[in-house]
């Protein structure tokens, strides 16, 4: 039985009080004999559930029963209700949903504050809206096993139809991607979400099958790393913090720092280090400095007057 099966048995119980067999299989999609092999199981681990036989008998809880604590420890069900909350933020009305009842009724049983987190994961502008939207669908595309089509843009700069077969959302980095087989590609593609315009689901089925490992990343985390030595001026120094990790860092006396940081060796590297503007002073390697000055260049001159 999958833990969320559990939850769901017993809380149909607890709020119904009573329900019969053939019902509860209904819910569930499972046979009847299934039904009392769960229940057995919940009687074994000390849920006083029930069979009661003859008219108007089924499947009981007693009535003063509330979800047993001994179930979890209290650092177990402050996790269960902090991660519930934080899947609830990908998108959709969490209110009201069954994940938010358990949740709640798990909360309850808690000596602690369990609303100590909260996870937002769209952008700081009057478009976050989308983003959950986006989630929603996408979510439920994988719940349903149900294949997307939407606009991508390719890091050519490719804006191109794709229809995929999704398998799971990533977050890695400091962007969500869509893990999935793209039918145009014929092959397991990464989509970096924030590419992605017009997703749309389809009433086909998902049938392909993941072969990528576990620990596989997408195509932009897979570049061979450079370490780079910089001079950053204060003002800049949290904007690298939020896009690097700096082995190396140390504050001078005017608030300005030396910095040692490793970065993927990718195409756009050099255009994303250059946008720190005059703030930033590439010491090494020579090869990263000269690219920078030419593209400093060819900008300069779109500007000249």
């Amino acid at each position: 039985m999958q833990i969320d099966q559990l939850f769901e048995f017993v809380y149909v119980l607890i709020d119904k009080k009573r329900a019969t067999a053939k019902e509860m299989a209904a819910r569930f999609g499972v046979s009847t004999r299934t039904i009392y092999r769960w229940l057995d199981a919940l009687s074994l681990s000390g849920v006083p559930v029930y069979a009661l036989k003859g008219r108007g008998g089924g499947i009981a809880i007693e009535e003063s029963y509330t979800l047993d604590k001994r179930l979890f420890s209290e650092e177990e069900r402050l996790a269960i209700v902090s991660s519930v909350k934080a899947l609830g933020s990908l998108g959709g009305n969490f209110a009201g949903t069954a994940a938010a009842k358990a949740a709640e009724k798990i909360s309850g049983l808690s000596k602690n504050d369990a609303d100590w987190l909260e996870v937002d994961f769209a952008p700081w502008s009057p478009e976050g809206s989308e983003v959950r939207t986006l989630f929603a669908t996408l979510r439920d595309s994988i719940l349903k096993k149900r294949q997307v089509v939407f606009d991508y843009c390719s890091s050519q700069g490719k804006v191109e139809r794709r229809t995929a077969q999704p398998w799971k959302l990533v977050f890695r980095g400091q962007a969500w991607y869509l893990f999935a087989w793209c039918e145009q590609k014929k092959d397991e593609r990464f989509f970096k979400l924030s590419r992605m315009r017009n997703v749309r689901q389809t009433g086909r089925a998902v049938t392909a099958v993941p072969k990528t490992k576990k620990d596989s990343y997408p195509a932009e985390q897979k570049a061979p790393m450079i370490k780079i030595r910089a001079s950053v001026a204060a003002p800049k120094i949290s904007f690298l913090l939020d896009a690097f990790v700096c082995q190396q860092m140390k504050v001078r006396k005017d608030k300005s720092a030396s910095v040692v940081f490793t970065a993927p060796d990718v195409p756009w590297l050099c255009e994303f280090l250059l946008s720190f503007g005059p703030d930033m002073k590439i010491l090494s390697p020579a090869r990263v400095k000269e690219e920078i000055a030419q593209l400093a260049k060819k900008v300069s001159l779109q500007y000249k007057m």
